[in-house]
C-alpha cells in the first residue's frame, strides 16, 4: 500500500480505467506567478480584523489537454481554476467573519494517483510549493500584519502541514492564530522532526497550534487517511479527553441554503468522543456521505467528505475564542 503522505481525497480507484496511459514527461513551469490575480479565487478585502488563507481538497480531474502527460491539475486553463470555485465559494461565505484569501494550485489531479509514486512524489512537490508561494505573496501583499488563520481539508491540509515545516518564517509564524489542517494526519515521526512547527493545540484557546480531526460514526469505519494520526483532537471539546461528549456540544453543520445563496448553520446532534485521535460520532448516519466508488478508502461510515463542514459551528466559534485570546496576548503582535 502506498505511503499515506500519497493517499488523499480521491485516491481511490475512481479512475482505474485509465491507468494503462503513457505516463510520458512534459515540461512543467517552474512556479506560479502569484501576483497575477487569475491565480487567486479570492483576495481578501482587508476590513476586518483578521483573515483566512484557505487551500481546498482535491477537486479536479482535468490536467493538460492530453492527460496522459501529467497528473496535475493545469491552474493556467481557465476549466481547470473552475473547478475549485464550487468549494471556495462555500468556505468564502462559510467564513465570512474574515478576509478570505484562497489561491489556485497545481494539485494532484484525482487520475493521479493509479500512477507510481514516483510520478505522486514530484506532483506533491508542485502542489506543496505552489501554495508556499501564494502563502508568500500573501504575507508581502496582502496580510499587512493581521492576524491569520490556516484552514484546509484533506490535500489542502497536507501542503497546508508541508508548509508548516519548511514554508513560514518564525516572524511570520507569529501572526498565525492557528492552523485548522482538516482531514488529514500528522504521524508521529513527522511530529518528532518538527516538534515546533507541527505544535498540536491541547485546548480551545491556545495561538499559533495545530489542529486536526478526522470523524467516523464507529471505529471500523477508521480510513488510511487518519490512522497514523498522533495529534488529532475533539472538535465538540477541542481536547484528547476520550470520554464521551454529550450531543449538545455538536453546535451544527455547515450547509448551503439556494433561497438565500448563503451558508447555514443547521443542527446535527451527536455525542462524541475521541478513539486513537479520530473523532467517533455514534449517533450519525453511517450512509451519511458514503460513496461505494470510494469504499476501500473510505469505508461505510467515515466522515471524510464531511470532515469540512460537520463541526462548522464549532470551527467558527473556536476561531472566535482564540482569536480574541491571539488580542489579549500582547507578545503574540510582537513579530
Amino acid at each position: 500500500m502506498r505511503k499515506i503522505s500519497s493517499l488523499l481525497l480521491g485516491m481511490v480507484l475512481l479512475l482505474a480505467a485509465c491507468s494503462g496511459k503513457k505516463t510520458a514527461t512534459r515540461e512543467v513551469a517552474s512556479t506560479i506567478d502569484y501576483a497575477d490575480m487569475v491565480y487567486w479565487y479570492a483576495f481578501g478585502d482587508s476590513d476586518k480584523p483578521a483573515d483566512v488563507f484557505y487551500v481546498y481538497p482535491t477537486v479536479s480531474m482535468i490536467s493538460y489537454a492530453d492527460n496522459g502527460n501529467s497528473w496535475f491539475a493545469d491552474i493556467t486553463q481557465a476549466k481547470v481554476r473552475e473547478e475549485a470555485n464550487g468549494n471556495q465559494r462555500f468556505n468564502k461565505m462559510l467564513y465570512d467573519d474574515y478576509n478570505f484569501y484562497a489561491p489556485y494550485y497545481r494539485q494532484m489531479i484525482f487520475e493521479s494517483y493509479n500512477q507510481p509514486d514516483s510520478i505522486l512524489q514530484r506532483n506533491a512537490v508542485i502542489a506543496a510549493q505552489d501554495v508556499k508561494d501564494a502563502f508568500q505573496y500573501y504575507m508581502a501583499h496582502g496580510n499587512g500584519g493581521r492576524p491569520y488563520f490556516l484552514v484546509g481539508h484533506s490535500q489542502g491540509s497536507q501542503v497546508l502541514i508541508e508548509m508548516l515545516k519548511s514554508g513560514m518564517t518564525d516572524e511570520q509564524r507569529k501572526l498565525m492564530v492557528a492552523a485548522y489542517c482538516i482531514g488529514y494526519q500528522v504521524a508521529a515521526e513527522d511530529l518528532a522532526h518538527y516538534p515546533d512547527r507541527l505544535s498540536p493545540a491541547n485546548d480551545s484557546t491556545e495561538v499559533g497550534k495545530l489542529i486536526i480531526f478526522n470523524s467516523v460514526t464507529d471505529t471500523a469505519a477508521i480510513g488510511v487517511v487518519s490512522r497514523n494520526d498522533v495529534v488529532g483532537i475533539n472538535p465538540t471539546t477541542w481536547t484528547a479527553n476520550a470520554d464521551t461528549v454529550p450531543a449538545e456540544y455538536q453546535l451544527g453543520m455547515a450547509k448551503y441554503n439556494a433561497n438565500r445563496d448563503s451558508v447555514l448553520i443547521l443542527p446535527c446532534p451527536t455525542r462524541t468522543y475521541l478513539y486513537k485521535h479520530t473523532t467517533v460520532c455514534p449517533d450519525l448516519d453511517p450512509e451519511m456521505v458514503f460513496v461505494p466508488a470510494f469504499k476501500d478508502m473510505f469505508p461505510k461510515g467515515n466522515l471524510h467528505f464531511a470532515d469540512s463542514w460537520l463541526f462548522a459551528g464549532n470551527v467558527k466559534k473556536n476561531m472566535e475564542c482564540r482569536l480574541g485570546h491571539f488580542f489579549r496576548t500582547p507578545h503574540s503582535l510582537q513579530p
